[in-house]
Formats: C-alpha cells, sequence, structure tokens
C-alpha cells in the first residue's frame, strides 16, 4: 500500500466531518503509521516518511495535495482502496487522533522523543523509518491531552456550557 492510499481514503470517508488540509492529512497518515506499527507489528504504507519543518510528511502526499495550500482537500486524488487492516487503523486513528487541530497534531509531532525529534535537521529532509518510530514516544506514550487547543476548548464547553454559544453569537 502507497501513503497516498490511506490519504485518500482519509479524505473519501472523513472530508465532510474533518477539515482536511495538506498539514493535517500529512499528519494523520504519519500516525496512521504509527497505529499500524503498534497493532499489526509492520508498516501500513511503504513509502518514506520524512522529517519537515512542521513535522513528519510524506512527499508523495505532500505533492499529491500541495495545490490546495491551507485549504481543505475536497476529495482524493485517484481511485480509494478498500482494506480491512487500513480501515481497521483508520477507526482508531478517528478516535485518538481525528478530533485534534492541526496544530494540536504538529505539536505533538514535535514532541520530546518523538521520532520527527530524533531525526529531524534544518534544511535536511532525513528518513524516519519504521524502527524510529518503534523507538519513539510516538509509538510507546499515550497521547498527552490535556495540552492540546481541543482539549482547551472542551473544557471550556464543559465548564460553562453557553460560553461557545454566546462567542458564536456576538
Amino acid at each position: 500500500m502507497r501513503s497516498l492510499d490511506v490519504a485518500n481514503y482519509l479524505i473519501a470517508n472523513w472530508s465532510d466531518q474533518l477539515d482536511l488540509t495538506n498539514l493535517k492529512l500529512n499528519k494523520l497518515v504519519y500516525y496512521a503509521q504509527v497505529i499500524a506499527l503498534r497493532k499489526y507489528g509492520e508498516p501500513l504504507f511503504e513509502d518514506p516518511i520524512q522529517a519537515w519543518e512542521y513535522g513528519p510528511v510524506e512527499p508523495a502526499v505532500y505533492r499529491e495535495f500541495k495545490q490546495y495550500g491551507s485549504r481543505s482537500v475536497p476529495a482524493p486524488h485517484g481511485k480509494v482502496i478498500e482494506d480491512a487492516r487500513l480501515s481497521a487503523v483508520a477507526d482508531e486513528l478517528r478516535q485518538t487522533y481525528g478530533k485534534l487541530m492541526t496544530f494540536d497534531l504538529v505539536r505533538l509531532s514535535h514532541r520530546e522523543g518523538g521520532a520527527w525529534e530524533k531525526t529531524y535537521e534544518e534544511g535536511k529532509n532525513n528518513v524516519i523509518t519504521p524502527q524510529m518510530i518503534r523507538d519513539s514516544v510516538d509509538f510507546t506514550a499515550e497521547v498527552p491531552w490535556k495540552h492540546t487547543f481541543t482539549w482547551g476548548v472542551q473544557e471550556v464547553d464543559r465548564r460553562w456550557p453557553n460560553a461557545l454559544r454566546m462567542l458564536e453569537n456576538s
């Protein structure tokens, strides 16, 4: 399977519910690889993942969707494959990472001990291997929800249920 297959699957199944920009899509495809390594012990896709400035990037996915810039990707580019392993990974991905905002995902991918943090060098596109992912906190640690923007919004909504509605109406 290719990283673009994963991206197209996510777009086909989630674009109506999530704001899937190229940046967010690249982070979700990366975390799909992390989940597959945890769940199955082997990569979901064979394409390289590189350490770029804003975190892990699959170059094929980036190139395919770069025309959208920071706008949402409206539709898959090409055939959407059906695969039981991809579907299982995508379900877990949605529950674990899907609700996070784009820059929550960027911060998460930059955390200390992560594969990106151990690999990134400015100006270079170093490859993040499956073994590097296995040896990182991306593979072993839970998602630290408490310091995400998404968690903050949910916490405000929980403590002051009408606060967000009042902001919407102002």
